[in-house]
């Protein structure tokens, strides 16, 4: 009988020892990849007159750019809106840093395809934008973008992403 306990004291230690070592891995708030039945707005009835594509999301505090050439999407927050962590600011970065994010179509000859830029100002003018319905996308050149409630996401067509919203924010690089 003393074996038998023996035994059982060190099989209970083992599970306890293992379920305490797994670490908690929060769940994610990201909008994942809208679904291929998202309705498609028609991109022209958000251009701008410098060439892009500008649109809000839930009329809230996030818009995007987007941008044929030189194929990209910028998307921005009103810094007095962001509730999320803002990241380190790098050291080369004398401007804001954690407001403005970008996506480009394609790996760029410097940087990454996902991050954070720089900014010394609005990218964009979001005073009169329309906005994107909830559920729906816009999809100019190689990247489409959706709205899921107050979060943009825009999407590569290699599957790399950029996520914004006041609460959020993600990038797949």
């Amino acid at each position: 009988m003393r074996k038998f306990g023996v035994i059982f004291l060190a099989a209970a230690t083992l599970l306890l020892a293992a379920c305490s070592s797994t670490p908690s891995v929060p769940e994610t708030t990201l909008p994942e990849k809208p679904p291929a039945e998202a309705p498609v707005v028609n991109a022209s009835d958000y251009s701008n007159s410098y060439g892009g594509y500008v649109f809000r999301v839930g009329g809230g505090t996030v818009w995007c750019t987007m941008n044929l050439v030189p194929n990209n999407v910028v998307c921005e927050q009103r810094e007095v809106d962001v509730s999320y962590q803002l990241p380190a600011t790098p050291a080369d970065c004398q401007g804001a840093w954690g407001y403005q994010a970008r996506l480009w179509g394609f790996q760029p000859s410097q940087g990454k395809v996902s991050d954070w830029l720089c900014a010394g100002g609005l990218y964009s003018d979001p005073e009169g934008v329309y906005s994107l319905p909830n559920g729906s996308k816009i999809v100019v050149g190689d990247i489409s973008c959706y709205a899921a409630e107050l979060v943009a996401r825009c999407d590569n067509t290699n599957e790399e992403y950029i996520v914004l919203g006041a609460e959020q924010f993600g990038f797949s690089s």
